[in-house]
């Protein structure tokens, strides 16, 4: 249990850190740029955050979990800094940009894999809530706390040194959790098998299946699916969150509205509903989630200036994408087979930040070129797919146990 708080705590920091910088775009409108401008700066890391999560998926045991998470959020932190040295134009945050999005990207990937080695099967989607939960309060949190700083006289420079001390910070919290939580990789090893092939892609010696096997279970296994609703998740959270301060700012709105109240439905549906959903198939769960965030998005094309429209939109994307994105990704894990599942969460972790990073240059674009209106109508569709996905699952599977059912009742 103390090793839990140590990893809550310090995803907190490291999570508020991360809202604070989402007061870049406005950083980057102040040094001349649009949000197209923004996008490239997003994008700029997307090759160096894939590479760095496609090595943690290539060597999943190579570095303890929480000694990985430590080190990319010391480097969060010294880019948060950089930040704060930029003056004149935007175009140095590109360099900027690689730091902070190659970070982010192996933060988001490690923290699950920590959180999966203090638990079982059973508890992984209610712990997974908590974790993704206590990284919404803190992106939640970030962007209001950081506008109060910027507006008491900090300035955004100042505010940029807060939030890389907060790094430093929550590095110390989470290393420490190596102190308390067993060395998983010698806990598969020793219960790894000794027998087998390489023709049937056998565990190795350290328990994980080899890298071009593995990746095969995993793509023709359910997990695919799973896969993808978190790639998309990752296209709705990136727009949603990056470009919100400038939409707030075109529609006359506070977006500590938004910040606020989609955090406060995030924390609802983590630690509240998700307890509730947990005594329902999971693809069900996502399924409805998934429905209620498009409904949710599609609403932001009537919110106008009204804030209290405004927030109530912003109250339902959370619970819908807060219940939607932690069940996805403990599916995906649970699906697997247990000698590839040190892989699976670092792949989910490859899709999601890779998007996170590439999507904003599309959004950016289409939003520069054709406003916000155009950039909600994709997003309403990719929601539908989302949902798509999520139902044809929970009927699919519900279709293939009906038969098993039957036979057992006669």
């Amino acid at each position: 249990m103390p090793a839990m708080f140590l990893l809550l705590f310090g995803t907190l920091g490291i999570s508020t850190a991360y809202g604070m910088l989402l007061l870049l775009p406005l950083y980057v409108q102040r040094l001349g740029g649009n949000e197209a401008d923004f996008g490239i700066v997003m994008a700029s890391a997307t090759v160096t955050a894939a590479v760095s999560l496609g090595l943690v998926i290539r060597y999943p045991e190579a570095l303890r979990a929480n000694v990985v998470l430590a080190i990319a959020v010391l480097l969060y932190g010294f880019g948060a800094a950089g930040a704060a040295l930029v003056r004149g134009t935007w175009l140095p945050l590109v360099g900027i940009g690689i730091l902070l999005g190659t970070a982010w990207a192996v933060v988001y990937a490690a923290s699950p894999m920590v959180m999966s080695e203090m638990v079982t099967d059973r508890e992984r989607v209610t712990h997974f809530g908590y974790l993704t939960g206590t990284q919404q309060l803190g992106i939640g949190v970030g962007p209001v706390v950081a506008g109060s700083l910027v507006g008491g006289g900090l300035g955004f420079r100042g505010t940029f040194l807060v939030a890389g001390a907060l790094c430093v910070l929550a590095a110390v919290l989470v290393s420490a959790v190596g102190m308390l939580v067993p060395d998983a990789r010698k806990t598969v090893s020793e219960g790894a098998p000794s027998t087998g092939s390489e023709a049937d892609a056998e565990p190795t010696k350290g328990g994980i299946v080899p890298f071009k096997a593995a990746m095969g279970r995993i793509l023709r296994s359910e997990a695919a699916f799973w896969l993808a609703m978190i790639l998309i998740s990752a296209c709705l959270f990136t727009t949603l969150t990056s470009f919100q301060t400038t939409f707030a700012a075109a529609r006359g709105l506070d977006f500590s509205v938004y910040y606020l109240s989609y955090t406060a439905a995030v924390i609802l549906s983590r630690f509240g509903i998700a307890s509730f959903a947990a005594r329902y198939d999971t693809r069900l769960v996502v399924a409805v989630a998934a429905s209620v965030t498009a409904l949710s998005v599609a609403s932001f094309l009537l919110v106008g200036s009204n804030t209290l429209l405004y927030g109530l939109a912003s109250g339902f994307v959370g619970i819908g994408y807060g219940l939607a994105l932690p069940a996805a990704q403990a599916q995906a894990v649970n699906v697997s087979e247990e000698t590839v599942r040190p892989r699976v969460l670092p792949l989910a972790g490859l899709l999601f930040e890779t998007m996170i990073l590439a999507f904003p240059l599309l959004a950016g674009w289409v939003i520069a070129g054709f406003g916000y209106a155009a950039v909600f109508v994709l997003l309403v569709f990719l929601c539908l797919v989302q949902a798509g996905l999520g139902w044809e699952r929970f009927l699919a599977t519900r279709r293939a146990t009906g038969p098993a059912r039957s036979g057992k009742s006669a």
